[in-house]
């Protein structure tokens, strides 16, 4: 999880959801998410959760964290939250609320990636793999747009990839113009490019290295071309 938790004090309500463990003892959110799956946990702090998440009043660092668990639970609200927050990335609320160490740009997208990437292994139970490969999808055609950084790589897996062929294309060819036009891009849109580009190769391998010439050439940054060299076997990339 981000730095969210590092902003400020969490609220009472949040404190007992996410940063007490099931042993009432204080913990990290990342932990709670994931020990709330073990032993279906995560069933008793959902309506919690839940609330936090609908109230307009809340925190909207506390709504962006209660966002992520529910989304890393598979549950239908948290992935319905993310499908709108992708609609309209420019006025969601929690934007700005969590920023990477990086380029200290807003990740907030990033950690939806993640939470929905980290779904996998609960759709099956919970009867929302078609709204988790929705999500992802929605997310991936951000990529061109919004931060993700790494975080990209949650929503490449082998099942997203293959439902997702259309959005890859499409994202990969407007950020690579985006890139090539000169605009200044606060973050590494480069590595999201190149990372988007190794997936294609799944696919469509001539349509991949047809792309990674193009992002090559539209000067992507020193990270995206060790990502091509790495994924091809090739230096030629960093020369």
């Amino acid at each position: 999880m981000a730095d969210t938790k590092d902003r400020r004090q969490p609220g009472p309500e949040l404190r007992a959801l996410l940063y007490t463990d099931f042993d009432g003892n204080p913990a990290d959110p990342d932990d709670v998410i994931a020990d709330a799956l073990d032993d279906g946990g995560y069933l008793e702090r959902t309506p919690g959760l839940t609330a936090i998440l609908q109230d307009p009043a809340a925190d909207p660092a506390a709504r962006l964290l209660a966002c992520c668990a529910l989304t890393s639970w598979a549950d239908p609200l948290g992935y319905d939250t993310v499908l709108r927050a992708a609609a309209d990335p420019d006025d969601v609320v929690w934007r700005g609320q969590s920023a990477d160490r990086f380029f200290s740009q807003d990740d907030t997208f990033g950690q939806l990636a993640d939470a929905v990437g980290a779904s996998r292994d609960m759709v099956d139970e919970r009867g929302t793999a078609g709204l988790r490969i929705a999500a992802a999808r929605a997310l991936i055609s951000l990529a061109g747009r919004v931060q993700y950084d790494r975080h990209i790589s949650s929503l490449l897996s082998r099942e997203i990839v293959e439902a997702a062929q259309g959005e890859i294309d499409a994202t990969v060819g407007r950020g690579i113009t985006r890139l090539a036009s000169g605009e200044h891009i606060p973050y590494d849109l480069g590595l999201q490019l190149a990372l988007l580009t190794v997936a294609m190769k799944t696919y469509d391998e001539p349509g991949a290295n047809d792309a990674m010439i193009r992002l090559a050439a539209a000067h992507p940054g020193e990270r995206a071309l060790r990502e091509l060299a790495d994924a091809t076997g090739s230096s030629l990339w960093s020369l």
